[in-house]
């Protein structure tokens, strides 16, 4: 398959094809009345009973406001219980209850179904080639991590119907699987990339703008949403700091004037293409261990995987242009 220069990057590629797993699976199990933050705690709970509710915010990159709505949400449906920690009053731990078991056998059950499609014309032996590249990656990017609770936490989110273990003390006892490494990659490689931006003095969201806007000049602000997965109120605060600062313009479209276009400004572009370079030149080192036949092997796949996730899921009108590219 040939694919376009920015989707030949492997940190993209990652990035995306998770965010595109967890998107077609949260669109399979609407009628379940489960948001993505919903299904994820669902799943991290059958991996991890009795896990606190500030690890689980850690481990599934979701802030403590919205996590907490999911976890009451689930509460009170029945489907999990929290319970104070004997060792520390002030921690709550969250567990699972027999009735969240039809829910998730369906989850189960729909996920395979998906996962099928997306992996039609794939072998035993390519799978676990993807498996074990990734786990390469996610070894480097372990060691490379800019903190020390992500260095120390490394366990993953579970995906519905397998089975995973990235806890560096249990990894011997349970069977990884590609799914749920490549979850932990994209992580990964988000915490990495958010202290460089940091650094920058960026948020992850307005870097993911202003990439978006690069890759397609002259969008208008529902596309950037649609593109990006950032709430409509959250994005238009966004892209008022970017202009006020300078990084981006909003234009009348010319055939509608009562819409807008945004562009990014002359300092902007000159900022992104040097930064990219280095962004890119972070990632290449990255993937140094695994040689670039390995590599390319891996984008191959990873690629497939992408385009049929983005073919069949009626959401998707264009690619999420990653800040992590």
């Amino acid at each position: 398959m040939s694919l376009p220069d920015f989707e030949q990057n492997c940190a993209f590629l990652i990035h995306d094809t998770a965010r595109l797993i967890r998107r077609r699976f949260g669109l399979s199990i609407r009628d379940l009345q489960l948001t993505q933050a919903k299904w994820r705690v669902l799943t991290a709970l059958m991996e991890r009973p009795g896990i606190s509710q500030s690890e689980l915010a850690e481990r599934l990159d979701i802030e403590k406001a919205p996590l907490g709505l999911a976890l009451d949400w689930l509460e009170q449906a029945g489907w999990i219980e929290r319970k104070a920690d004997p060792a520390d009053r002030r921690v709550r731990r969250a567990a699972l209850l027999p009735r969240a078991e039809p829910a998730l056998a369906r989850m189960s059950e729909r996920f395979r179904a998906i996962e099928a499609n997306y992996l039609r014309g794939f072998d035993a032996e390519e799978v676990a080639q993807m498996l074990e590249s990734l786990q390469v990656i996610r070894e480097t990017l372990r060691t490379a991590a800019p903190t020390p609770t992500s260095a120390a936490r490394t366990a993953t989110v579970a995906t519905p119907g397998t089975a995973t273990a990235t806890d560096t003390t249990t990894a011997n006892a349970r069977t990884e699987t590609y799914v749920s490494v490549l979850f932990e990659c994209a992580r990964l490689l988000t915490r990495r990339f958010d202290a460089r931006l940091a650094e920058m003095g960026f948020t992850r969201n307005q870097w993911l703008v202003m990439n978006t806007v690069y890759r397609n000049e002259g969008m208008r602000q529902t596309a950037i949403a649609d593109a990006t997965e950032i709430g409509a109120a959250p994005l238009g605060k966004v892209i008022d700091a970017l202009q006020a600062d300078g990084w981006l313009e909003r234009r009348a479209d010319l055939r509608d004037r009562r819409a807008k276009r945004l562009f990014l400004t002359r300092r902007a572009h000159h900022l992104l293409s040097g930064k990219r370079q280095r962004f890119e030149q972070l990632h290449a080192a990255l993937l140094q261990p695994l040689g670039p036949r390995r590599t390319q092997l891996l984008v191959n796949s990873l690629g497939w995987i992408r385009q049929r996730l983005l073919e069949e899921s009626p959401q998707t009108t264009e690619p999420r242009l990653a800040g992590a590219h």
